[in-house]
């Protein structure tokens, strides 16, 4: 290839470049996190989580799960009238919040879940602090609706 064509081929390829850099950052991106809505008659949050972080001291291990420790990990939140409770976690009373692109379940500092919207999927995380330890839960959540 001669210098000029080389030049311009390369300007051709930062300007694709570029053009697709200025798509995603103005929201034409369709991966963007969107806080989630829980609807008024929903009766449970289920999750599935596929990924489990260890954190302790200065370790920190990733495993991912296969289906029977999935099952085993899985995350079970109850709605009763308007009421968040984290069944999995001893039926603790949880709270709602949203924040930016997340949408929060809390109980006590350090121990969370955070929701988002990814297309037409709802990923979460579930955080729990046990004193010089914790545990997160990477996976994607399902919105049980009615009884």
């Amino acid at each position: 290839m001669r210098p000029l064509q080389r030049t311009v081929h390369s300007v051709g390829i930062v300007a694709l470049a570029l053009g697709l850099t200025a798509a995603i950052s103005s929201g034409q991106d369709a991966r963007r996190p969107q806080a989630i809505e829980i609807p008024a008659d929903a009766t449970a949050l289920e999750g599935v989580p596929t990924v489990r972080i260890d954190t302790a001291d200065a370790r920190t291990t990733r495993h991912v799960l296969d289906p029977a420790e999935a099952a085993k990990d899985r995350l079970l939140v109850s709605i009763v009238d308007g009421q968040f409770y984290w069944t999995t976690r001893e039926n603790r009373r949880l709270r709602l919040n949203s924040s930016g692109d997340y949408t929060y379940l809390s109980s006590e500092p350090g121990n969370y879940i955070r929701m988002t919207r990814v297309n037409d999927r709802v990923s979460y995380v579930e955080h729990v602090d046990l004193g010089s330890e914790s545990i997160t839960w990477w996976g994607e959540l399902t919105i049980r609706i009615g009884k």
